[in-house]
């Protein structure tokens, strides 16, 4: 049997900006999943890599990304989901006091309703 290395613990983001849908993303009614890798340096993240998805949504998400503010902890890398979507009748994240759900650091949804 072998064991299992458990995988580093994501760290806690302490401040974020509301991530906005990209208006030209928006009126051409681009949906999607981006991935990114996120390097932080203990306080916040110092590089930022498209892994997959719509460079026209890519660039909002890492420009979101930016704002973000961790508890200290060590340098690590790790992914998050951005998923842009025409989601009618959207509710705002009534913890993050957001209109895109923030299940930070892992998965950010942003909707729009086009």
């Amino acid at each position: 049997m072998v064991a299992q290395k458990d995988a580093p613990a994501l760290p806690v983001v302490t401040a974020f900006e509301c991530p906005a849908y990209p208006p030209l993303a928006q009126r051409a009614r681009v949906q999607g999943a981006i991935k990114m890798q996120v390097t932080t340096d203990g306080h916040q993240a110092t590089d930022i890599k498209l892994k997959s998805g719509s460079p026209m949504l890519a660039q909002s998400a890492a420009n979101n990304i930016r704002t973000w503010k961790f508890v200290d902890h060590p340098p690590t890398t790790f992914d998050v989901i951005f998923l842009y979507v025409n989601q009618r009748n959207s509710k705002d994240d009534k913890v993050a006091d957001c209109a895109a759900k923030m299940e930070l650091p892992s998965k950010v949804t942003v909707s729009a309703s086009f």
